[in-house]
């Protein structure tokens, strides 16, 4: 699977503590995989678990060329599970984590192991969360349990605390070149891309998407003087791409012309501090993305009274 599988860059510390602790045959039985979304926590789950269910792992992971890699690699190995968060729900339920606990407690297909990945575990509700801990703390032979997580302090401190824990730290500049380089993003939006990334390339696959792509390029036109933006032509923008668009990157876009806005005012000399209100504006678009989610806001209305917002508060500031 290892020939099969996409390149894993950037976290060959974390897989090489994996690798050692299976082969001294002292491997925890949860590993929780936290960082940035985008930063390759998925990849490097999956990595984990071919090389668990490997019939015969080499030094730096699956071998690829065994059964189990083969029918892992064909996404049919009967010992693994993914477990996410399903399309249209806004948590993971209880019975996602029941069923999960179930096929960890089973005898192996193809050996005693059995490996589960739990995707998007800050998305747990309250009772899934219990049962999870439950089964944490009664780890069936042979089980595996791989969570990845996004927000790391919206899981309870009973689960972090079963759980090896797995910074997945940003990539540096080496890595993220090396694997934007094998991306299939046009020259275009290179700059784009190097700007948004912040050393997560998942942040930026999107941009494989050439309309996605021309969409954030308007957009960071549109508002390079936040003081001074159109707003017609913001609603208008909405209205046309905010729903293709990750919230995420439209945020950021702002936020980093309202930073070099701020610094550049600062460095002039002009003032020696902004009001509240300006950095309380910039938190709330910030929070804005998860916001969406959370609550189950409208995007095109909300982003709309946080532009407003910052414009009123920078008018004023100026």
């Amino acid at each position: 699977m290892a020939a099969l599988m996409p390149e894993l860059v950037g976290h060959d510390a974390a897989m090489a503590r994996f690798m050692r602790t299976m082969h001294e045959g002292r491997l925890h039985h949860a590993w929780l995989l936290y960082g940035m979304r985008g930063v390759g926590k998925s990849m490097l789950a999956a990595r984990m678990a071919a090389t668990y269910l490997c019939d015969a792992p080499t030094a730096h992971g699956p071998c690829g060329a065994c059964h189990g890699c083969r029918i892992g690699a064909a996404g049919a190995h009967p010992d693994m599970r993914l477990v996410a968060l399903e399309e249209g729900k806004r948590d993971i339920s209880i019975e996602q984590v029941r069923e999960l606990l179930a096929f960890l407690s089973l005898s192996g297909s193809e050996s005693i192991r059995r490996v589960v990945v739990l995707q998007d575990a800050e998305q747990l509700n309250v009772q899934a969360a219990n049962a999870l801990l439950k089964g944490l703390e009664e780890p069936a032979p042979g089980s595996l349990l791989l969570i990845v997580c996004n927000d790391l302090m919206r899981l309870p401190a009973t689960i972090r605390s079963r759980c090896m824990l797995e910074h997945c730290a940003p990539l540096n500049d080496t890595d993220m070149r090396r694997v934007l380089a094998g991306m299939d993003i046009d020259a275009a939006f290179s700059e784009l891309v190097l700007h948004l990334a912040h050393g997560c390339p998942g942040r930026v696959q999107c941009l494989t998407d050439a309309r996605i792509g021309e969409a954030l390029l308007a957009w960071q036109r549109l508002t390079t003087d936040i003081a001074a933006t159109d707003l017609g032509a913001v609603q208008d923008w909405m209205g046309r791409h905010l729903d293709a668009v990750p919230h995420a990157l439209v945020a950021d876009i702002v936020l980093d012309h309202l930073q070099d806005q701020l610094q550049a005012s600062l460095l002039a000399g002009g003032r020696d501090g902004y009001p509240d209100d300006v950095f309380d504006a910039a938190e709330g678009l910030a929070r804005w993305p998860q916001a969406v989610q959370r609550h189950s806001l409208r995007p095109a209305t909300s982003l709309f009274a946080h532009m407003m917002q910052l414009r009123r508060v920078l008018k004023a500031a100026a």
